[in-house]
């Protein structure tokens, strides 16, 4: 379907450089467990900017609201294990989605 082919070219670029920052960053004395968590992670980041990108895109009244400075859009992961709540900030292209009609 449609939607589902624009969910996957949006979607499978951030796995796919999840994996290629995990490999470009790993530790020779990194686990395979650790490898994978850190590309969970960072996949999980990059769905959350991601999320944070489409509601700027399609809803036109957080788009107003941000344009107008009044609502910031801010990512943040929670692990369900511990409870913690790691915050990834704000989109870093939030200004250049804004400014697009």
């Amino acid at each position: 379907s449609k939607s589902m082919r624009h969910v996957l070219d949006q979607v499978v670029p951030s796995c796919m450089k999840a994996v290629s920052d995990a490999d470009n960053d790993s530790a020779s004395d990194e686990t395979t467990g650790g490898r994978q968590l850190r590309v969970e992670q960072t996949a999980t980041e990059l769905n959350a900017l991601y999320t944070i990108k489409q509601l700027l895109i399609h809803s036109p009244i957080i788009r107003a609201a941000a344009k107008m400075g009044s609502l910031e859009l801010h990512a943040a992961v929670l692990d369900s294990s511990t409870g913690k709540v790691d915050f990834v900030g704000q989109h870093p292209l939030v200004a250049e989605i804004l400014a697009r009609d």
